[in-house]
């Protein structure tokens, strides 16, 4: 009996944290792509469960369809990241073509690891994938989700997966608002052999800087303008977050993080930077840029999200 009451908590427990799983997934989504529909969320869980959309056995044509890709696109349409998991529990990676136009995959890299994403495995049947799905709407639901033709959407899918058929397209509006160019890496793929690239790209500093106390009001009006406008207009600025020691309020130190040396290098030339820089130099004593070396990149996608998520 004991054991019976034991399976049975047990049970409840991990259907309550499946369903919370699933909202916050879906919290994201909303926060992360507000122009987003109920098919562009399905679209991210079935690709998690099911992969590519389908097997690929003509490598010539996908090259061709690529090179049209970074031919017709521009990094500014692109969206500002290079990965992102497919989900609630990422089995997949959307891998962004802007890592090849910022250089750090090459065109036959990120090729080679969607192919063999596509091919390695038995995916599961399209009934597996709808009993899942229905699964994931009861949570769906009850979220009572404000989003654009909602049940025209779910109606949709309904026929489609009722068809034998589960790929479907972004909604109009995605595409329209954020230009998804992607292709779709298995997890275990993807960490042996994109994400250490795309890490190794990333450039992280702190500038330790020194200003002269009759600048400091000043400096820090413009230190705090620089961070918002390059995190807010520049898809390469991860975070420039300057900050004041309590001990000595002319000693300033300024978290940087920068995607790739693209990135960096774009930001330099922007005006708000050139602004700031050509603005400060006269008030600044000193400055000192330390390069660091991330030792948990992994983390870094968390900590944002979850401050995003909490507002």
């Amino acid at each position: 009996m004991k054991r019976n009451i034991s399976l049975i908590l047990f049970l409840l427990c991990a259907s309550i944290l499946y369903a919370q799983n699933i909202e916050s997934f879906v919290r994201n989504q909303i926060a992360t792509y507000p122009q987003l529909r109920l098919l562009d969320i399905y679209k991210s869980s079935f690709q998690d469960y099911m992969g590519a959309e389908h097997l690929v056995s003509n490598r010539q044509s996908v090259e061709a369809y690529l090179d049209e890709e970074l031919k017709t696109t521009t990094l500014d349409e692109l969206l500002p990241w290079y990965a992102e998991p497919c989900g609630t529990e990422g089995r997949y990676i959307r891998v962004s073509i802007r890592t090849i136009k910022e250089n750090i995959l090459s065109k036959e890299a990120l090729l080679d690891a969607f192919i063999r994403s596509a091919n390695q495995d038995k995916r599961p049947t399209v009934n597996e994938w709808k009993e899942k799905w229905q699964e994931m709407m009861l949570s769906i639901d009850r979220m009572h989700l404000n989003l654009p033709h909602y049940d025209e959407d779910k109606q949709f899918i309904e026929r489609t997966l009722s068809e034998g058929k589960y790929a479907i397209s972004h909604s109009p509006e995605y595409r329209e608002a954020y230009r998804p160019h992607y292709r779709i890496i298995a997890r275990d793929i993807f960490n042996k052999e994109i994400k250490p690239l795309i890490n190794k790209s990333m450039i992280v500093r702190i500038a330790e800087i020194e200003v002269h106390p009759q600048y400091l009001e000043d400096y820090l009006r413009a230190a705090k303008n620089v961070g918002a406008e390059s995190v807010k207009h520049e898809p390469g600025v991860i975070c420039i977050f300057p900050m004041q020691m309590k001990e000595d309020k002319n000693q300033i130190r300024i978290i940087e993080i920068y995607r790739s040396q693209t990135a960096y290098e774009s930001h330099l030339k922007t005006e708000h930077f050139l602004t700031y820089k050509q603005g400060t130099l006269h008030m600044v004593k000193s400055l000192r840029l330390l390069d660091q070396i991330p030792l948990d990149a992994d983390s870094m996608g968390f900590i944002f999200r979850k401050m995003n998520l909490e507002k």
